[in-house]
């Protein structure tokens, strides 16, 4: 009778052990499935975050490609039609984005290229239009560029409408400090726009949606994709800094994470192997869990670097300006804001390719990380543009100093598989905080004047306000 007992409570509690071992294995899937998603995740934010850094940087590309044309219109106080032409057909490129471009004085649009098929526009008054009075006040009201749209053409297909006020400069006066002249209005494609910045590309794996009609942000519209991606709890989620405004990208992987089936099917095939199920799970937990720290720690690093070149971002250089800034104030020094943008840069992709383009870029990128100081920062903001913040100097001419050596670097020879490029760049500095204590009106001050000396190989750095 006591074997028989002992037989029975031996089986009870060996079926009780495999119930329980069942169990921890079954929670224990769950547990592994939770780390593929958060994983998948993270894999999902990196490309997201890819996808958003081109396309600011398309968009940065498009609305500075006519700052030439309107720092001339604000010296001159005008343009003539003919030199309008000529500069409007060296402006728009082959793969420029943008549909043409007009100039408005009083707000009435008296010339724009390309004629042939925008007649029609001649004599427009932007500021009473119905549908485009509203963007254009907005714009007179701010005294800033404004980014309307995506808006259905007259012509054909979608575009931002690109708006940027243009006020004089009078002789010996402050750049753009006289009185309000007009302004220069820029269609940009808005379906080349997202295909140069990969969002098209058949081989993408997101579901990708956009919101923030005119730079609204979270509380804009959603203008392209499925705007039900907003409103799943598996959606990761994104600001693009559009001008002074903003949209918010959603994305959803259009499959599940790797694995994950198979996990569930072992999950159910092991769950009776007991002692060995729980030593191989074990396991393949602590595998996991590396896995996952190692794309954790890839993630931060693409959130903070330029995926091509290594050097800090926009994020981190706005991290970096503002430890900076906090020690400029407390022991009362300056910080310079050096804006360079590289001279004969697209010869280079148009005749050898994107990828030598990429490779002088790298080569670029090393050159400035090892001529500045360990308190300064190098970061990539657009194509073939850059930004250095020294972090501690004392008067301009230490920052220009620096900047006609960076200037000097950048027009040694570039070597590449036998090949011989002369680069050079053009630089734009600002002071904090003699021109400004925020950093996007430091970077914007400094492109401004970088682009004054753009093209002089006489002088290829000027200071804000000079």
């Amino acid at each position: 009778m006591k074997l028989d007992s002992r037989r029975r409570w031996m089986s009870v509690g060996l079926g009780l052990l495999g119930m329980v071992v069942a169990a921890l294995v079954f929670i224990a899937g769950g547990l592994v499935e939770s780390r593929l998603e958060e994983r998948w995740r993270s894999q999902t934010l990196s490309e997201l975050s890819g996808l958003r850094a081109r396309l600011e940087g398309e968009l940065n590309g498009a609305t500075n490609l006519t700052a030439g044309l309107i720092a001339q219109v604000a010296i001159s106080g005008g343009m003539e039609p003919e030199y309008f032409h000529q500069l409007a057909r060296e402006l728009m490129s082959p793969r420029s984005l943008l549909r043409n471009i007009t100039l408005a004085p009083d707000n009435i649009i008296s010339v724009v290229y390309p004629e042939e098929g925008n007649q029609a526009a001649i004599g427009l008054d932007l500021l009473r239009h119905p549908a485009q009075g509203a963007a254009t006040r907005r714009m007179i009201e701010t005294g800033r560029a404004v980014l309307a749209g995506p808006v259905e053409l007259v012509q054909g297909g979608l575009a931002l409408i690109h708006r940027v006020p243009i006020y004089l400069t009078p002789p010996g006066a402050a750049p753009r400090s006289g009185p309000y002249w007009g302004l220069m209005s820029t269609p940009i494609d808005f379906e080349g726009l997202l295909a140069a910045a990969g969002l098209l590309a058949p081989d993408l794996r997101l579901m990708v949606a956009l919101r923030g009609v005119d730079g609204a942000g979270r509380d804009g519209a959603v203008f392209w994709g499925n705007a039900a991606l907003f409103e799943r709890a598996d959606a990761v989620e994104l600001d693009v800094r559009v001008l002074d405004g903003s949209w918010v990208m959603a994305a959803v992987p259009l499959d599940a994470p790797p694995g994950q089936n198979g996990v569930r099917g072992w999950t159910r095939a092991v769950a009776g192997l007991c002692a060995v199920l729980a030593a191989l799970l074990a396991w393949h937990l602590y595998r996991t869990g590396r896995q996952l720290e190692s794309s954790e720690e890839q993630v931060r690093h693409l959130a903070l670097h330029d995926s091509l070149t290594g050097l800090a971002n926009r994020v981190q250089l706005d991290g970096r300006f503002r430890q900076a800034a906090t020690s400029a104030r407390r022991d009362g020094h300056r910080l310079a804001l050096l804006y360079l943008d590289l001279d004969n840069f697209k010869p280079i992709n148009d005749q050898y390719g994107h990828e030598v383009g990429d490779r002088a870029l790298c080569a670029i990128a090393d050159r400035l990380s090892s001529f500045v100081r360990q308190s300064d920062t190098v970061a990539r903001v657009g194509g073939d543009e850059f930004v250095i913040l020294l972090g501690r100097v004392t008067t301009v001419d230490d920052a220009l100093g620096v900047a006609q050596k960076v200037a000097e670097e950048l027009a040694q020879p570039l070597v590449l598989d036998g090949h011989t490029f002369a680069l050079g760049g053009s630089i734009g500095l600002a002071l904090y905080p003699d021109h400004s204590t925020e950093l996007y009106e430091l970077m914007r001050l400094a492109d401004r004047a970088m682009y004054e000396v753009k093209g002089r190989p006489e002088q290829r750095v000027a200071v804000v306000g000079d």
